[in-house]
């Protein structure tokens, strides 16, 4: 779902997602206009069918998906080798 977004679009569903900031703190970060910024959101909210901020955010969480399985078990093997 997240892959419908343009790179800068998804650069600001990660920021959002991590720290909960302003349109205005996002523009300061990404070196853009609060309006610009909010044209992207505009754009995020249609792509992804959400209507608020709070719903982006939890969408963005959801759609982090978690080490495969082989990361799992490498890191396992690793601890067993240090123990």
């Amino acid at each position: 779902m997240m892959n419908s977004l343009t790179s800068r679009e998804q650069e600001i569903v990660r920021i959002l997602a991590s720290g909960g900031l302003s349109n205005r703190d996002v523009a300061l970060r990404l070196n853009l206009s609060e309006g610009t910024v909010k044209v992207h959101l505009h754009n995020i909210y249609q792509k992804l069918g959400v209507k608020t901020r709070t719903a982006l955010v939890v969408l963005a969480h959801a759609s982090v998906s978690p080490l495969p399985h082989t990361a799992k078990f490498e890191f396992e093997k690793a601890e067993l080798e240090f123990a």
